[in-house]
């Protein structure tokens, strides 16, 4: 009866660890951002941008001259509160979770969020320097 007890014990240890282990892998808020992303053309989704995690950084495939998923383009980076102001121009204390290099940055705000005549229903968007577009999560 011991040894039962003490292998069910063990047993569910690991679980638990496992269980943890998975837990601190999504730790990052950011990493909820990782995925495929379309932008309406015409009436109709297109995928154009895919986010990756690849070790401790996320990097950029895209689909704009190809059918095909792009090498990895770019690298991005965690958006901190500052930065996010300084895209954004947000002042408020809104709740966002963005990841960006020089050229481009996905974000994710409270669907229905508005800035400067934008309105993303989604709550995600790409953003360049031609503004922000409605983004939608594949």
């Amino acid at each position: 009866m011991k040894t039962s007890f003490r292998s069910l014990a063990a047993a569910a240890g690991v679980a638990a660890a496992l269980a943890l282990a998975g837990c601190g892998a999504r730790s990052e808020p950011e990493a909820d951002l990782v995925g495929i992303y379309a932008v309406k053309q015409n009436g109709a989704l297109r995928e154009l941008v895919k986010i990756e995690r690849q070790g401790d950084r996320y990097v950029m495939r895209d689909k704009v001259r190809t059918a095909d998923w792009s090498e990895p383009k770019m690298q991005m980076r965690p958006v901190t509160r500052e930065r996010w102001s300084r895209i954004t121009t947000d002042q408020e204390n809104t709740a966002f979770v963005g990841v960006a290099s020089e050229q481009l940055g996905i974000f994710k705000v409270p669907a229905g969020w508005q800035k400067n005549g934008f309105k993303t229903s989604t709550g995600y968007f790409l953003f360049y320097s031609q503004g922000p577009v409605e983004a939608y999560k594949l």
